[in-house]
């Protein structure tokens, strides 16, 4: 207890040289071992002599003799030690992606009011747009980017599939106008966003039947292009697949687009859930479209490329039996309670009720069918935005192997209404 303090270090010392000679043991030759153990019993001597010159010079010796026992390891550069924590955060995070949490865009508005797909708004002379500083803080808070394309020279579209919308980066969609000269455009957005209407019209400018025709409007369209020369683009809804443009050359001076673009949410996906429940009816979830060939083949008509992925309200589990009357979703015989559903079919806050078309028209009853085969069971999948929707009425029922989980959280933009959690 009153020992003086250079012979409690030497104690110390000669105690975490023993453990060393322990645990390494197995990575030192005979010699090595010797040699500690010798300086060890010289250590103790010295302590036992009480002298504590002797002392600290074993000490001295013993420590060095215990550092190079083992070969001297290099200390990692600044560069090194980066780059393995980046790789390290990396491999984190595709572990994260794959298996826990995944963010996804909206890209469309078939899911709104309940969630942002990417809107396009025209302006009618760019020097209406806010400075470069406000336009800075809008693309950080909301996602907005100011568009403004003006063809500098008279062009012709090409004559098959002008227009073309492809991803970009991932979480975002162009698209790109093709002219028979070789040259395009890019539009940064998707195709709905540059040719309708209520977009930036892109179409009307071409004679391009968009999908925000009216019934009455798509006949007329198709009776004044009779004669014409036809290209292979689809008219959605129409049982002519095939359309064309009737105004294919394209003026110098013609405003492709010009406006605004605020870009769809961007959500985080739950991806374990789905590991221990299953999915429930009212919640509004994502799924993977592939062997769901009707998407595929409408995108392929229409020179695009179909979603990898689709995000929907979930509004029928197997074994449920849907209708749709007078704007409202029956299951199993039963107006829907849901609180998801029971707000579209509110017609209040933006939201219009449902639309009877496809599978569900007149009143039909559409069955998700149960299956004892693992992956099989199917879901029905219906838009919050029913009359601006592609969903199960048009291309049937989910399967089970294709849902990835519930929509969780609206991570961006902070400023759309929407940010926090899914409902």
């Amino acid at each position: 207890m009153f020992a003086p303090r250079w012979k409690k270090e030497a104690k110390l010392l000669h105690k975490a040289a023993k453990k060393f000679l322990h645990y390494k043991r197995d990575l030192l030759d005979d010699q090595q071992i010797a040699e500690i153990e010798s300086r060890c019993q010289d250590l103790q001597a010295a302590s036992k002599q009480r002298d504590k010159e002797k002392c600290d010079e074993a000490s001295k010796q013993l420590h060095a003799t215990c550092e190079n026992a083992l070969p001297k390891q290099q200390r990692q550069g600044w560069i090194e030690e980066n780059l393995e924590v980046i790789f390290v955060a990396v491999v984190i995070a595709l572990g994260l992606r794959a298996y826990v949490v995944q963010p996804f865009r909206i890209p469309t508005g078939s899911m709104q009011p309940t969630l942002n797909g990417i809107v396009a708004t025209q302006v009618p002379s760019a020097d209406q747009f806010p400075n470069i500083a406000t336009r800075t803080l809008q693309r950080v808070t909301r996602g907005r980017k100011y568009v403004d394309l003006v063809l500098e020279e008279d062009k012709r579209l090409r004559p098959e599939n002008p227009v073309i919308e492809k991803p970009y980066l991932h979480f975002f969609t162009h698209t790109y106008i093709y002219f028979d000269d070789g040259s395009k455009i890019t539009f940064p957005g998707p195709k709905s966003a540059l040719m309708n209407r209520n977009g930036m019209g892109f179409g009307s400018i071409c004679g391009y039947p968009t999908s925000d025709m009216s019934p009455q409007e798509k006949s007329q369209y198709q009776i004044a292009m009779m004669g014409t020369s036809r290209s292979n683009i689809s008219l959605e809804g129409s049982k002519s697949r095939t359309v064309a443009f009737t105004k294919p050359e394209i003026t110098a001076g013609t405003v492709i687009a010009r406006g605004y673009i605020d870009t769809g949410d961007l959500i985080l996906v739950d991806k374990i859930s789905y590991n221990f429940r299953r999915p429930d009816r009212g919640e509004v979830f994502v799924f993977d479209t592939r062997d769901i060939k009707k998407i595929h083949s409408q995108a392929a008509q229409s020179g695009g490329t179909a979603g990898s992925h689709y995000i929907k309200r979930l509004a029928g589990v197997p074994g449920d039996k849907l209708q749709i009357k007078q704007s409202m979703l029956y299951v199993n015989g039963e107006k829907a309670k849901e609180t998801g559903i029971a707000r579209v079919m509110s017609k209040e806050d933006g939201y219009q009720g449902y639309e009877a078309t496809y599978r569900l028209q007149g009143g039909q009853t559409f069955k998700a069918r149960e299956s004892n085969i693992p992956g099989m069971n199917e879901y029905i999948a219906l838009g919050d935005n029913s009359y601006n929707s592609s969903d199960s009425r048009f291309f049937g029922t989910v399967k089970e192997f294709n849902v990835i989980g519930p929509a969780a959280f609206v991570l961006w933009p902070f400023t759309s209404g929407h940010w926090g959690a899914i409902k």
